[in-house]
């Protein structure tokens, strides 16, 4: 692999995800109270959403990138603010599964 195909690479995907960081940056500008650390993680995890995100609906509807885009935007706005419970959700689900595995499989004593 060359220079040039590794710079047209990475151009390529920085272009792909533009839309996506710039929604989870306007996500952020509505929410000035947040520590950095938790904007970078909404940042990282409102464009990683919006990336896949984008793939998926091209893949699906064989809609043009513009489209795409446009919709990953919006997916970011939406990721950015859903991180939060989605987390708390999943935390909750894990915690319980060992007690849930252990009322199903084990008998209990009287």
């Amino acid at each position: 692999m060359d220079l040039r195909t590794l710079l047209e690479s990475g151009a390529e995907m920085i272009g792909s995800l533009t839309p996506s960081l710039i929604g989870s940056a306007v996500a952020q500008a509505w929410k000035p109270a947040l520590p950095f650390r938790q904007r970078f993680l909404q940042w990282i995890v409102g464009s990683t959403v919006s990336y896949y995100a984008t793939q998926a609906i091209v893949a699906v509807t064989d809609w043009n990138q513009f489209v795409a885009q446009s919709i990953a935007f919006a997916v970011a706005l939406i990721a950015f603010d859903a991180t939060p419970r989605i987390a708390r959700a999943a935390i909750d689900t894990l915690a319980s599964v060992p007690g849930r595995i252990a009322d199903r499989y084990l008998p209990r004593k009287d």
